[in-house]
């Protein structure tokens, strides 16, 4: 969560100087005298612009923390995007009350205040807002987008780190379905996809607490990574990722029967050493990994079957 708070609050300040420097540093020649335009050219409205901008940028990632719930994830990406954007933008006004109340105690006397939001056309006020509903929108896209490339990958495309090869040292947990020969056929593809569908869904929680990366989804077979730079003990964050996922899906096991008429149970196999990591395609760009360690972790995953 602090990482995704972090992340939103920079996004969000870059934004919000972005309005700033289109509707105000751009024209301020043009602007009409008044209380208006001497508050947007004076130092108080730089602090109101990082105040917001930290303070609202950090609560979307917040908000989008507490809102990742299976209920949500279980809708379209659309979907998703447009009702965090509206929870958003509720979260706004929490901190836009809050701006307010430091500049009038701290800062901004009360008079001065109201007769600046007196100067405030409507078309102002709209465009502003408007301004905030797109710049969220695009926050949270990117945020789904990082989602589908993996944590740390949108950076790494964006900036062309991997165009090259680059070793890592990497942990690497491979999980696969047991008995998903059996189960495939006895269920069909159409309800067997949807058994798997909801494995995964009930794996995000673990990803989140854990801090892993999906790397990818194979059949019945997911593939979780974590970076050992700057972590104290990735290894056991992979052991305890398996085995708070094994308890999850023991948990919701009644439900699983209900539903698919069998509970699901993962295998799994860890490896720990360096990979080679590289961008790959044009059409459809993909972060990969090639090395004996995801050999011996598959491997590994084979053995526990017996």
């Amino acid at each position: 969560m602090l990482r995704e708070s972090a992340l939103t609050a920079g996004a969000f300040t870059v934004a919000v100087y972005a309005y700033y420097l289109v509707a105000v540093w751009g024209p301020q020649d043009h602007l009409a005298t008044g209380p208006l335009r001497d508050y947007l050219l004076s130092p108080m409205v730089h602090v109101e612009l990082l105040l917001t901008g930290v303070l609202f940028g950090a609560l979307i990632g917040v908000v989008n923390r507490f809102t990742e719930t299976p209920a949500l994830r279980g809708r379209p990406v659309g979907q998703v995007i447009v009702l965090r954007t509206l929870l958003n933008l509720l979260s706004f006004a929490a901190v836009a009350g809050l701006v307010l109340l430091v500049f009038v105690t701290l800062l901004y006397p009360l008079e001065r205040m109201v007769g600046l939001f007196g100067a405030m056309a409507p078309r102002y006020v709209i465009s502003f807002l408007g301004f905030m509903a797109v710049a969220v929108a695009g926050i949270n896209f990117g945020l789904e987008v990082e989602r589908v490339v993996g944590p740390g990958n949108l950076w790494g495309l964006l900036l062309g780190r991997y165009r090259r090869a680059r070793e890592e040292e990497r942990v690497f947990l491979f999980m696969d379905l047991r008995g998903s020969t059996g189960t495939a056929e006895r269920l069909g593809h159409r309800l067997y996809s949807e058994l798997l569908q909801e494995s995964y869904r009930d794996l995000t929680e673990v990803v989140l607490r854990h801090q892993a990366s999906v790397y990818q989804y194979v059949g019945d077979e997911v593939v979780l990574t974590w970076r050992c730079e700057g972590r104290n003990d990735p290894a056991r964050e992979s052991v305890g990722a398996f085995f708070a996922y094994r308890r999850i899906l023991g948990e919701r096991a009644d439900d699983y029967e209900r539903r698919f008429g069998v509970a699901p149970e993962f295998r799994g196999g860890i490896d720990r050493g360096a990979v080679t990591v590289i961008e790959v395609g044009d059409v459809k760009r993909e972060v990969v990994f090639h090395g004996d360690v995801l050999n011996t972790a598959a491997r590994l995953l084979e053995l526990s079957k017996t």
